[in-house]
């Protein structure tokens, strides 16, 4: 069951909504720029097959790299998030972040891509411990939900930004340029982080009186459930691009505004869901909800051989409000179990196990339209994973533990 929060070690100053607006605009902007190689793999596929003369398999690899190197490193960045300040790490995120894009952006041949790839694993792997952390240190329970969703909305505006604006600056000017000014974003926030973010606070040794070694268990059950949850995000972020000029005869402009469909309705969402979510009896049927509708938005993607493209962008318009807003709900589930002093420790594992399922989907995908000659078989298996998450919280919420976000409730009445 989901443990009562801990009581904080001191007191949160009253913050004003301007300040929290600017606040979640950089915690938006710090998930965006550590997701954005992973959206970048997507929309630029096609240029990198010609450019790389790769496989789809290959292809894969690259989505793999990141979240290998993302979900791997996510665990002791939740770690160092505690042990030396949210601030601290999230300004060695963006700094990482510049470096893996103009990597990927100067990258003579697909080894070096691949690198740049992991590179960009880096910074992936800080986001969600380093913001909430954040949101657990700076925001009160019933503060906040909106915050929640706006930041992890970030994730959403890069999708948004990597189709809507990369795609068509490819086009224009050439895949590595386009890249190559996309680095001008990590460097900026680099100077907004000092100006905005508060200054890490003292710590001592443990206040919340818990062991490290002693997390919820509540949180184990939020890891499967975005191992899971993971495994389909990263399938489609990689493959749908290119599955839509392939056999739905779609431009590389017209993927592209697909995807950006994705993000800019999974921006309202994950807001909507984290504003809500935090008062409702329980975070478990919010994410039973985005489980089945996830599925149901991947089977109208396989749809598009059959009935044509127009189907295409409702499926977007349905994966966007599930499947890539979960995190929403879910990391305001993470830190309320967890408590202030553990929020990075345990969004860590929690992040780790969503990313071990970005590493295997994209190549096991990729395999199987390799092997098959169609990507039918793909898409199906994307399917039962998502109907698998959803059983798995419809499980979780009828074992009784999924009450934490009446704690929250409680709390704010």
């Amino acid at each position: 069951m989901l443990a009562t929060p801990a009581p904080h070690p001191a007191p949160r100053p009253a913050r004003s909504a301007a300040w929290r607006l600017t606040f979640a605009t950089m915690l938006a902007l710090a998930m965006g720029s550590g997701t954005f190689a992973g959206y970048a793999f997507g929309v630029l596929a096609p240029d990198l097959v010609r450019e790389f003369d790769v496989s789809r398999t290959e292809l894969g690899l690259l989505t793999a790299a990141f979240f290998l190197v993302g979900g791997g490193l996510s665990r002791a960045a939740g770690r160092a998030t505690d042990r030396f300040g949210a601030r601290r790490v999230m300004l060695v995120a963006f700094g990482v972040a510049a470096a893996a894009t103009l990597g990927m952006a100067l990258a003579p041949a697909y080894p070096a891509m691949l690198a740049a790839a992991g590179l960009a694993g880096i910074a992936l792997s800080t986001g969600n411990p380093v913001t909430n952390k954040l949101v657990a240190e700076h925001l009160p329970p019933g503060r906040r939900g909106l915050v929640m969703g706006g930041k992890q909305a970030g994730v959403q505006v890069g999708a948004f930004l990597a189709g809507a604006a990369l795609a068509p600056l490819a086009a224009a000017i050439g895949w590595r340029a386009a890249l190559g000014w996309s680095v001008a974003i990590p460097l900026g926030c680099i100077v907004a982080t000092w100006l905005v973010i508060p200054s890490d606070p003292v710590r001592g040794r443990h206040p919340d009186g818990a062991s490290p070694s002693v997390l919820p268990s509540g949180v184990r059950w939020l890891a499967a459930y975005a191992f899971l949850m993971g495994s389909g995000v990263a399938a489609v972020n990689a493959y749908a691009p290119l599955y839509l000029v392939e056999r739905g005869a779609a431009s590389q402009e017209l993927a592209g505004t697909v995807v950006a469909t994705i993000g800019l309705v999974g921006i309202g969402s994950r807001m909507i869901w984290g504003w809500a979510s935090e008062r409702m009896a329980s975070f478990a049927g919010p994410l039973l909800v985005l489980g089945g509708l996830a599925a149901v938005a991947v089977a109208m993607f396989l749809a598009v051989e059959r009935v044509g493209l127009w189907i295409a962008w409702p499926a977007a318009a349905v994966f966007g409000a599930s499947a890539v807003t979960w995190n929403a709900v879910g990391m305001l589930a993470v830190i309320t179990a967890s408590g202030r002093e553990q929020a990075g420790r345990a969004t860590g594992v929690v992040t780790s196990a969503f990313y071990i399922g970005f590493v295997l989907s994209p190549v096991v995908f990729g395999w199987l339209v390799d092997r098959s000659g169609g990507y039918a078989p793909a898409w199906l298996l994307v399917v039962v994973t998502y109907l698998g998450a959803t059983l798995l919280i419809a499980g979780w919420r009828r074992s009784g533990g999924a009450e934490g976000a009446r704690l929250v409730r409680e709390e704010v009445g």
